[in-house]
């Protein structure tokens, strides 16, 4: 209570009417596609043979890591990388990675192919293996 009074009779509330606000809407022309992918469903024995055909695909890849030969194999890495797959292909990669570096040094300086040499340089450096640049440099100023 303020000055003997009660407290509604100081204070009133009187609520502000606000305007609406008028939207103008944008004459968007109809979609050519109409209503089809809103209302899309798909079956789940589309989705299981989709899983299952992918299963297979990724076992077929996984058997072109222990069929194919050194460079190849350098160049299947850098496409399952490059085509964003790679994560279903950790385990070989690292173990494709691990056979190489053990061989690189050998490799490096027996190797004509520059490309396949830069490949593997930044497969490795990717993947955190210590390889030094200065090979590279050496290498440069043989050739």
């Amino acid at each position: 209570m303020l000055n003997g009074g009660s407290f509604s009779s100081c204070c009133t509330f009187t609520p502000q009417v606000t305007k609406e606000i008028a939207r103008q809407s944008a004459n968007f022309h109809p979609s050519i596609w109409g209503d089809r992918f809103i209302t899309y469903t798909c079956d789940d024995k589309v989705i299981h043979a989709r899983h299952e055909e992918a299963e297979v695909l990724k076992e077929k890849v996984r058997k072109m890591f222990t069929d194919i030969d050194f460079a190849e194999k350098l160049n299947l890495i850098d496409s399952v990388q490059r085509l964003g797959v790679a994560y279903h292909f950790e385990a070989e990669i690292e173990e494709a990675l691990e056979q190489n570096f053990s061989a690189y040094v050998d490799h490096f300086y027996r190797d004509d192919d520059l490309h396949r040499v830069s490949l593997l340089f930044r497969l490795l450096r990717q993947h955190g293996y210590n390889v030094s640049c200065g090979e590279f440099q050496i290498r440069r100023r043989t050739n």
